[in-house]
Order: structure tokens, then C-alpha cells, then sequence
């Protein structure tokens, strides 16, 4: 029954695009890497963003890393991971697997009703970086953002649809 309630939200859906044109965006935007999120060693006052990172801040940056793939997705927004990550929301609640070194990807304004279904491999996303704490609609916190321009997402023309409703029928 919470599937029928799912199915008329399910139709709006965007891909990331995995090969983002560069003629979109800014060719000479910097490549920021999950390694350098954070002071190494980490000292007894725990993790620390490093200064790479806060000077990323209000910035574009690129970062490739893995789609963490999530149960069911959230609208307009999904978690970028410098590992390939599948959680259990339902199962594990808060004690996810998640690494430190997180992004939570934000699609533009006027795509925030938007379903972004997982995307295996490794992606390549440009955008601009917020760094801080965010309290997140779920609860989860967040302190590594990028917001994506509008072209960084696409519709699923019918044929993406379907093949996507059949991986749904065949998960293994």
C-alpha cells in the first residue's frame, strides 16, 4: 500500500548526467578531492575541515566520487561518497555506513520535487561548494553541500523509465 502512495511522486524523475558537458560548465573549475575534506592526523578534538575545503566554500568546484545508493531516494538531493555505499535506512536507522568524507547534493530550485535514482560507478559532478553545518528535512546533518546547475540533471526519456522500473521488479 506505501508503494501505491510512492508511484505518482515516482514519475518525476532526473539522471545525473555522467559525462557533464564541458561546454556547460566552467572548464577551469578546480578538482576537489574527499582526501582533502580534512586535517590529517586527527587529534583528540576528532575531525577537522581543512582549510582546502574552507577556502572551497561559495566556490565551484568539481568532485568525482559514488552515488551512495539509498533505499529510497530523497527529492531533489542525494549523497556523493568517495566509496561506493549502499544504505539501509530502514534496517541500520542512524548507524549507517557513511564515510566522514560526505556531500550531499543538491539539484537546482526548480528540480527540488525530482527523484535522482542511484547511479553505479563513479560520477563527476560541478557545482558550488557550502561548507558548515546544516540540519538536514530527515534529521541528518550535513557539513559538505554542492549545489548542481540546473543542466547537471536531465528527465529520463520513456526507455531510461521503464528500464529503471524493471531494475526495481529485479534487485538482487
Amino acid at each position: 500500500m506505501i508503494f501505491l502512495t510512492l508511484i505518482p511522486r515516482l514519475f518525476t524523475f532526473a539522471l545525473v548526467a555522467l559525462a557533464l558537458n564541458q561546454s556547460v560548465f566552467a572548464q577551469d573549475a578546480e578538482v576537489l578531492t574527499f582526501k582533502h575534506f580534512y586535517k590529517f592526523p586527527v587529534n583528540s578534538h576528532g575531525l577537522e575541515i581543512s582549510d582546502i575545503l574552507r577556502n572551497a566554500n561559495g566556490k565551484e568546484r568539481k568532485i568525482v566520487g559514488y552515488m551512495v545508493q539509498q533505499e529510497r531516494p530523497h527529492l531533489g538531493r542525494f549523497l556523493l561518497s568517495p566509496r561506493p555505499v549502499q544504505m539501509s535506512e530502514h534496517a541500520d536507522g542512524e548507524a549507517d555506513d557513511l564515510p566522514a568524507a560526505l556531500v550531499t547534493v543538491y539539484l537546482d530550485a526548480s528540480q527540488s520535487d525530482w527523484a535522482v535514482p542511484h547511479t553505479r560507478g563513479l560520477i563527476s559532478l560541478t557545482g558550488t561548494i557550502e561548507v558548515g553545518r546544516l540540519e538536514e528535512t530527515d534529521g541528518r546533518v550535513s557539513w559538505i553541500r554542492m549545489r548542481v546547475a540546473p543542466e547537471a540533471t536531465r528527465g529520463m526519456n520513456p526507455n531510461e523509465l521503464a528500464e529503471f522500473f524493471h531494475s526495481l521488479q529485479h534487485k538482487h
